[in-house]
């Protein structure tokens, strides 16, 4: 079992192939025995608190709960205090910091930020400690020995610390299908992982190692029931809880008018539907009406979209025969009541807050579009996506990402992550008979004036549950001739005003095939469309 460690400022990442093991534990070294200190069902894991000066660690796979192999061990140096420090109150900064060999106790020290003068306040024999928090107040941990005549010998110090303030700024709970509840939480701060209890319990009824997760569906719990939740960060001593929601019960919400539409277009969707959905009903913000499009499914995708008809009155549902994307999205846009539009997919699950961010951005910043990057959600990581180099929260020309659109960096046209003023929308819908997304993104940037931008990912998109991947059943003919088309709707429908950034698109769209695909095709259309030659 090959283990690869990383150290990454005072932390250390350890990461190894999957061995088809159902649980992975962490031993490190401490005080001459080998010890438990975390362990993950994923193929890495962060550790924090790393020891000061040598260690040592290795990683067991087990299987049904057998051991069946052991990585060989690992050893690093650490030569600076690790801290977790954390305010969940407002009050009190709870502050966690690396074990060091030999020492005496630990003495906290405060300074000015401004004058950075630092003065002791506190001791420790612990590895823990509470302070009154200050945000104007730097803090560090040194540890010592008892020297002689009470002097304290300092071994060495920690870097200078603000304490983070940390904590769950929403809970939710909803009714979900088939008798089942979604929890969805939008946490502030930094967590490894997070553990989900019911109330009163001191036992977790679900646990993850995914930081990043903002979401669960749970099973056979009466409705009734409450539910609290840990954010935690894995240690070599173990896990600390650096945050706790209050106990969450169904959420009842009020809705008054659709101020935001979210269109969700779906085929033969049955496994996916109802997680997606319930993402959009625990959005933070409230008047959100969900309008489901079902695109000739054959499962029981109408099933379940008839029970959120019937639960939720801000849910509403459009059917029609199977055809192509475009047609069932643009339906949806036909009935769209809100003045902002959104797109959500099948597999796509929206974070808590993202359509309030998004909301309040294009609103402050009286723009047409507001942007956010998503996470790709694989069953082994999440990967930002869609990240652009603009200034956040400010108005940019639209010309700016027109620019860049199809670059080798910033080769991103998905629909999911964006906010769209409705209006516009709804004077530009969605072309038929051409790759909706590669074609409709360039088309309406093209038609608006100014778009904004935040750096924080605010939906998921997951890349196994995708329920129609069409090109797998086409040609190669067919494949290079709906990419010609959609990008000829884009110089033929395009903004006329920014003929010349639509042709710089389609040359780098082009371009970008000739090198994935080596045909030749690829290239010559590429030289066509920057002639404006292309047919």
């Amino acid at each position: 079992m090959d283990l690869k460690m990383e150290l990454k400022g005072s932390k250390i990442v350890l990461s190894w192939a999957d061995e088809g093991a159902d649980l992975y534990k962490v031993f490190c070294l401490k005080n001459g025995t080998f010890y438990e200190c975390a362990s993950t069902t994923g193929t890495a894991i962060t550790l924090s608190l790393a020891p000061y000066g040598d260690g040592e660690c290795f990683v067991q796979s087990y299987k049904n709960g057998i051991m069946i192999e052991k990585s060989s061990i690992r050893r690093f140096m650490f030569d600076t205090i690790d801290v977790i420090s954390c305010v969940n109150d407002g009050e009190n900064a709870e502050i966690y910091y690396s074990e060091c060999q030999g020492a005496s106790g630990y003495r906290l020290y405060m300074g000015d930020e401004n004058q950075k003068s630092f003065n002791g306040v506190k001791n420790s024999k612990t590895f823990h400690m509470t302070t009154k928090y200050d945000e104007n107040i730097l803090y560090k941990i040194k540890p010592y020995k008892d020297g002689n005549e009470g002097v304290k010998d300092f071994i060495t110090t920690s870097e200078s610390f603000k304490p983070l303030v940390s904590g769950f700024k929403s809970v939710s709970l909803y009714k979900s299908y088939n008798f089942n509840m979604f929890l969805s939480w939008n946490f502030e701060g930094y967590a490894d992982g997070f553990e989900i209890y019911t109330e009163n319990s001191d036992f977790p009824i679900f646990e993850t190692n995914n930081g990043l997760c903002r979401c669960l569906s749970l099973n056979n719990y009466k409705l009734s029931t409450k539910f609290v939740i840990k954010a935690f960060v894995n240690t070599f001593n173990g896990r600390v809880t650096v945050a706790k929601s209050k106990p969450v019960a169904i959420t009842i919400r009020k809705y008054e008018k659709p101020e935001v539409s979210v269109i969700v277009p779906v085929y033969n969707c049955e496994k996916t539907i109802a997680k997606t959905v319930d993402s959009i009903l625990a959005q933070e913000f409230d008047n959100v009406e969900v309008i489901i499009v079902n695109n000739g499914s054959t499962d029981n995708t109408q099933k379940i979209i008839d029970w959120y008809v019937q639960n939720f009155k801000n849910v509403t549902a459009e059917t029609i025969e199977k055809t192509e994307f475009s047609q069932a999205v643009n339906l949806g846009i036909q009935n769209a009541n809100g003045e902002y539009i959104a797109f959500s997919g099948s597999g796509c699950l929206m974070r808590p807050d993202m359509i309030s961010r998004l909301f309040n951005l294009i609103e402050e910043n009286y723009c047409e579009i507001a942007i956010a990057p998503l996470y790709k959600v694989t069953d082994k990581e999440y990967e930002i996506d869609s990240e652009l180099p603009f200034v956040e929260n400010t108005t940019v020309d639209t010309d700016k990402y027109l620019e860049i659109l199809f670059t080798n960096k910033y080769y991103n046209y998905t629909i999911w992550n964006k906010l769209y003023k409705a209006s516009l929308v709804k004077e530009h819908p969605f072309p038929q008979n051409v790759k909706y997304d590669v074609s409709w993104t360039p088309y309406i940037l093209s038609r608006a004036d100014e778009f904004c931008y935040i750096k924080t990912p605010l939906c998921e998109q997951n890349q196994t549950t995708e329920a129609e991947k069409p090109d797998e059943t086409l040609s190669a003919e067919e494949i290079i001739e709906n990419h010609k088309q959609a990008v000829l709707f884009i110089l033929k429908n395009g903004n006329p005003d920014k003929k010349d950034l639509l042709k710089g698109i389609a040359k780098r769209y082009f371009e970008f095939y000739s090198k994935k695909t080596n045909n030749p095709i690829y290239a010559k259309m590429a030289e066509l469309a920057e002639k404006g030659k292309l047919k």
